[in-house]
């Protein structure tokens, strides 16, 4: 039997006759909740409704907080483990690789345990400020200070967590939203292979003994394959036979969206040299077989840096028995892990020389961002735009030689018949006109400016025949800050249309 009430008063009933009454009432989230009042007696029951039923209009109303706590407080109560399960759940579904979503728990995990956050209402910015701080100056002088990328990427995980946890319900806001990144500044930079440098490398390489479970010929191909399209260690490590696309008229290497950092497909291609070493290198492989079985991701660098000092070590070894050569190229940077400025070789210098290289052949800047597959050019020009050691020299060279305009005053005796007690003006060796002013408007040509006499011109009275700077011929030479001189515009001395320095119209 169900007694019903209106107004949200709620309703008894019994399950069973002659059992306890039940109440049915809305709480306040708005949800149909069903309780027994432990009586058999309708009186009693009724009361304790009444209670509950008022306590929802007072939940509703936020004056007080229904039993058992609202759903962030239920969240913020929970461990932060199970709210981490949630969240690499949702960044899995997002197509994250299980190494990204591995790395940001870790950190997330770690910054937890050190700054004692048990459940995810813990969380707070002042804990983590100090985490942070010491860890970049930590009081072990055994402990490696972290960098200001390394800061930044915790932070950057620990807020990726917090964000989602308010997108999701389970936080009212960012906790930490207060707490300031260092800027990533890079702290390893690194510099490109020479050309002569990889003539080295390839020659000592491809005969060399094996290395991290590569033969010398594979770790070969693979140098020249990620310096020619510039991939990345986990792009070529994620390449198999069915990748390589070695009979196309063009050959390249394609790769799907999932196996680049950019989640975008990208088609990269290698010169005829490289596809015919590849074709016979893969020949008996399965479609779905790696090309290049690669050591571990740490090992990687280690493994170019002994390659780079055997190559090294054949380099020196030629300079035999003479002593001063040996000597040079000791103190030279020629195939060094490290130079002396400081700038290392690793694995993903290969991909600096790829762009260094693609720059130095006189591609545009455009043209290498396509080839690194870079999301901004400002990217391309800031990480990959590397100068040759004598780079800033050339630029300076190949700037134009300016050379002085030569002036001077003429006597008597000059061809033009000036007069030598005022100092007439040559104007016969001022050179052509000047690239700053040949895109200007009447721009007089300058090689030889002409002044008629007063006497032939229309406008001057013939009065002005003698004087001073005047001449019985025509064609006579007068200063050119004569107020009385005109211009003889049918000879051509003020010439409407301007020039070129090489005399074509511009």
């Amino acid at each position: 039997m169900r007694t019903k009430r209106g107004n949200g008063a709620g309703s008894l009933f019994q399950r069973a006759e002659g059992g306890p009454w039940y109440a049915s009432w809305y709480n306040g989230e708005g949800k149909r909740k069903e309780r027994s009042t432990r009586t058999t007696s309708r009186a009693d029951a009724e009361r304790i409704m009444r209670k509950w039923v008022e306590r929802a209009a007072l939940e509703r109303e936020g004056l007080v907080k229904p039993e058992g706590g609202t759903a962030l407080d239920r969240h913020a109560a929970a461990t932060i483990a199970s709210h981490l399960d949630a969240f690499d759940n949702a960044k899995r579904s997002e197509g994250r690789t299980d190494r990204h979503i591995a790395e940001t728990r870790k950190m997330i995990e770690e910054a937890a345990e050190a700054c004692g956050w048990k459940a995810l209402g813990d969380i707070a910015p002042d804990a983590l400020e100090c985490y942070i701080g010491r860890k970049r100056a930590p009081d072990d002088d055994t402990e490696r200070p972290w960098t200001p990328r390394t800061a930044h990427k915790c932070i950057t995980a620990i807020r990726t967590f917090t964000r989602w946890c308010v997108s999701d319900g389970r936080l009212p806001a960012d906790p930490i939203a207060r707490v300031k990144k260092p800027a990533p500044t890079r702290q390893r930079e690194r510099r490109f292979l020479s050309v002569d440098e990889w003539r080295w490398l390839q020659a000592t390489t491809d005969h060399g003994p094996e290395r991290m479970g590569m033969e010398g010929h594979a770790r070969r191909l693979l140098y020249e394959l990620a310096i020619q399209t510039g991939l990345r260690s986990g792009e070529l490590r994620s390449l198999t036979r069915s990748s390589l696309m070695l009979d196309a008229e063009r050959p390249y290497v394609l790769l799907e969206a999932r196996q680049t950092k950019n989640g975008k497909a990208a088609r990269q291609y290698v010169r005829p040299e490289l596809a015919r070493d590849l074709a016979a290198f893969v020949a008996r492989a399965m479609p779905g077989a790696a090309v290049l079985n690669m050591p571990r991701r740490e090992h990687v660098a280690t493994m170019l840096r002994a390659d780079l000092d055997a190559a090294r070590t054949a380099w020196l070894a030629e300079a035999g028995i003479d002593a001063k050569e040996r000597i040079k190229r000791e103190a030279s940077d020629f195939l060094r892990a490290e130079d002396h400025d400081g700038r290392v070789l690793d694995f993903h210098a290969l991909r600096h020389t790829c762009g260094a290289w693609a720059a130095i052949g006189g591609n545009s800047p455009k043209a290498i961002q396509t080839l690194m597959r870079h999301s901004t050019i400002t990217l391309t020009l800031d990480a990959y735009g590397h100068l040759l050691p004598d780079e800033a020299a050339e630029t300076v060279a190949r700037m134009p030689s300016v050379e002085p305009i030569p002036l001077r005053l003429t006597g008597t005796g000059d061809d033009h018949g000036g007069d030598a007690s005022e100092g007439a003006f040559s104007a016969s060796k001022v050179p052509a006109t000047s690239p700053a002013t040949a895109g200007r408007k009447g721009t007089i040509r300058s090689d030889v400016v002409r002044w008629k006499g007063a006497e032939e011109s229309p406008v001057c009275p013939a009065k002005h025949s003698g004087k001073r700077g005047s001449s019985s011929g025509e064609g006579g030479i007068r200063t050119p800050d004569d107020p009385k001189a005109i211009p003889d515009f049918e000879s051509g001395a003020f010439n409407r249309s301007a020039t070129s320095p090489t005399g074509s119209s511009v």
